[in-house]
């Protein structure tokens, strides 16, 4: 499920596939993180208490785990202000948060070291970890190349071929041979404070029977030649990863990511746009998606909510080539892996009642 909720990137799967967090609709009668809690208890298990396995913060953007200004309450232990997966933290409990760089946050610099990131948001990110950490709470960094960090909390024996790979965290990515894993991004290549977080997310596959899904948080692909060749961190990436059913766009489809090259090796069948401002995605991205010349095939594109201002910009070729311009994105999943189907809900009330459904589509 990709939602709607402003600019704080929410995805997950749910019933027994562990329910993951990576990540405001329908108004601005609550924060961001309000809207995502919200959403959380009206689609959780009945029978059961609302809780998240897992929640994923992909990078240190405050875009993926809230923005902060100095009107948001405070947490009721008085720990860290409230806003994005501080706010879900508060309200529903976290079995393990995960995020890129977690226990020693040294990757590239010392983060820690860097007070004024995000405009002193991720400052206050840390004061969620360390109280999480206080309170005997779990806190991991995504580790790539393994499947046994995420995994199944319900009935996993029932369900054998479903699996979680981590693909890439802070610079060091998954060979896609066994669990090796190797490091792309130099540990020398960042010095201080001012650098550039996204081609440090974390990606991970999803992988049930025949279905494949790929998320990467805000990966680049484009590296000009005035720039260091790592930060076209998605040719690796797609490498090991290969042909997926489902990817959403790296970066919100921003223009130095979703390269031709990586479309062409992933080549998805679906593809999601996670956007909320009016520069994505970049044209060029638009047209890279729909070109039967990068890999052939039938493809439908779905965005979680493309500006006004956006459709007329790029225009009617956009008009043509998306299936959905807004809404929460669900993506079903048939028993055994083998077909899918994706919803698109309505994200301006909290009925969030069917508008489409798409497929079904088969795995392959």
């Amino acid at each position: 499920m990709l939602m709607d909720a402003g600019d704080v990137d929410r995805e997950g799967m749910s019933k027994n596939a562990p329910l993951r967090l990576l990540d405001p609709r329908p108004d601005a009668s609550r924060r961001a993180g309000e809207w995502i809690v919200d959403y959380i208890r009206h689609f959780a298990p009945t029978g059961q208490p609302v809780r998240l396995d897992y929640a994923v913060i992909s990078h240190f953007h405050s875009d993926h785990f809230g923005h902060l200004s100095p009107t948001n309450p405070r947490s009721t232990t008085d720990s860290f202000r409230l806003t994005g997966i501080m706010d879900v933290a508060e309200a529903i409990p976290i079995g393990t948060l995960i995020d890129r760089a977690a226990p020693e946050y040294r990757a590239p610099v010392d983060l820690k070291a860097c007070p004024d990131g995000m405009r002193g948001a991720l400052a206050k990110y840390f004061k969620l970890v360390d109280s999480r950490i206080a309170h005997g709470q779990a806190v991991e960094g995504l580790q790539p190349g393994r499947t046994d960090q995420i995994i199944l909390r319900n009935e996993p024996n029932a369900y054998a071929n479903f699996s979680i790979r981590n693909v890439a965290a802070s610079g060091v990515l998954w060979t896609g041979r066994g669990s090796t894993t190797f490091r792309y991004i130099p540990s020398d290549a960042v010095h201080d404070c001012n650098f550039n977080e996204n081609p440090f997310s974390l990606a991970i596959k999803l992988s049930y029977g025949s279905f494949d899904y790929y998320a990467g948080g805000d990966l680049t692909g484009a590296s000009d030649s005035d720039q260091p060749y790592w930060l076209d961190v998605e040719t690796p990436v797609g490498r090991a990863v290969g042909p997926v059913d489902v990817m959403t766009l790296n970066h919100h489809g921003n223009r130095d990511a979703t390269t031709a090259n990586f479309l062409r090796t992933l080549q998805p069948r679906v593809i999601v746009q996670q956007s909320w401002v009016s520069d994505q995605p970049g044209g060029e991205v638009v047209h890279r998606m729909t070109s039967q010349s990068i890999y052939p095939g039938p493809r439908d594109i779905f965005a979680t909510g493309i500006r006004p201002e956006t459709r007329i910009a790029i225009g009617p070729w956009m008009e043509r080539a998306y299936s959905s311009f807004d809404g929460h994105v669900v993506v079903r999943v048939a028993a055994g892996g083998n077909s899918y189907q994706v919803f698109v809900l309505d994200d301006m009330t909290r009925d969030r009642n069917v508008k489409r459904v798409f497929g079904p589509y088969a795995a392959n």
